[in-house]
């Protein structure tokens, strides 16, 4: 894959190929940005055009450095992720690096460190690295990749050079869906603009059916005398199935919760809107399909308690990384959404 073909980044692109042409670069960087965005395949391609054989603006893909890299099998080409079901990267690997940062590259002109969700490391792993970053061995290059930059300690932060993806246009993404599935037009729409800019995260909605999920939860949301208990164990029933870990519970209630919080701001919007501010209909809403049925809610709660809910539901979501329990969490957050209901009901 060619730099050219990486979505929307055109100003990293153009910033290292002339870091590569001059030969500045620098001996660490912190590629930071929403996950899904291309962050990982960059690193991958950077990688590679430093090590390609045959082309130093763009990777062949077919020489033995290319091969071997798209393989991760290069020997100076090293990455270091979190394990699975682990909650931070282990002190252990990052001592693995500052051990091997010391020796000259086996068969390139740099060692390349990979650290993949490096916003995972705890204080321990952070203060190892930071003596490597403190003193760079020749020849070697440390990428960071993070999607929270405000999770990377300070001292690491700075002394990286920061590089910031941007997110990806909706209709990049809306593109890129319709040359990579078969899906109905309007479920294609609505994951690309529900997706946050993230491809990522839009294929990912796409084959877990969030358009179906979010359809379904919308319609329960607008029906009026809701109970909560009772829509709380349909989530928790429906979606929240006892044979996943608890991360996998994390994410997918992570992903409800976004679907409850994009509905109250279709409805704020729809609110405001019925007291003619005109530029406000420029907004577009995420339900659009729903709009009849959120004139009629919007009748139920005032502009205050929508607010209310949503700062509900932004509190919630900080609570999910926490080690509580996710049934709890769901009957809690569905009680504070339709105790607005039924007393306006």
């Amino acid at each position: 894959m060619p730099f050219t073909d990486i979505l929307a980044q055109d100003h990293v692109i153009d910033h290292f190929k002339k870091a590569i042409e001059t030969d500045h670069l620098s001996h660490a960087y912190l590629f930071t940005g929403q996950r899904g965005v291309g962050k990982t395949l960059f690193t991958k391609e950077f990688a590679k055009v430093l090590n390609c054989m045959n082309d130093k603006s763009d990777p062949c893909n077919s020489c033995h450095n290319c091969i071997r890299i798209n393989a991760n099998s290069h020997p100076d080409v090293s990455w270091i992720e979190i394990e699975e079901k682990a909650k931070f990267i282990k002190i252990e690997n990052i001592r693995n690096l500052q051990n091997s940062a010391k020796l000259s590259p086996l068969e390139s002109d740099y060692k390349i460190y990979i650290i993949a969700d490096a916003d995972m490391m705890n204080e321990e792993a952070s203060n190892c690295l930071l003596k490597t970053l403190e003193e760079p061995s020749p020849n070697t290059i440390i990428v960071l990749i993070a999607n929270s930059i405000s999770s990377v300690k300070e001292t690491i932060r700075s002394r990286c050079q920061i590089i910031r993806f941007h997110l990806l246009p909706s209709h990049i993404i809306e593109n890129q869906l319709a040359g990579k599935s078969d899906a109905d037009p309007d479920k294609i729409a609505w994951t690309s603009t529900f997706c946050n800019g993230s491809l990522g995260d839009a294929l990912k909605l796409l084959d877990q059916n969030y358009y179906e999920i979010n359809n379904n939860i919308v319609s329960r949301l607008t029906e009026t005398g809701i109970d909560n208990l009772v829509f709380a164990e349909e989530i928790i029933n429906s979606y929240l199935s006892t044979g996943e870990s608890l991360e996998e519970k994390r994410q997918v209630f992570k992903g409800i919760l976004n679907c409850i919080l994009q509905f109250y701001r279709d409805l704020l919007i729809v609110k405001i809107r019925s007291r003619n501010n005109t530029r406000q209909k420029r907004i577009t809403l995420f339900n659009a399909d729903h709009e009849d049925a959120m004139r009629r809610y919007i009748n139920y709660l005032t502009q205050e308690q929508i607010i209310n809910i949503i700062d509900e539901i932004l509190e919630s979501i900080k609570f999910i990384g926490f080690n509580l329990n996710i049934n709890l969490l769901v009957e809690n957050i569905i009680t504070s959404i339709t105790f607005s209901n039924s007393k306006e009901n």
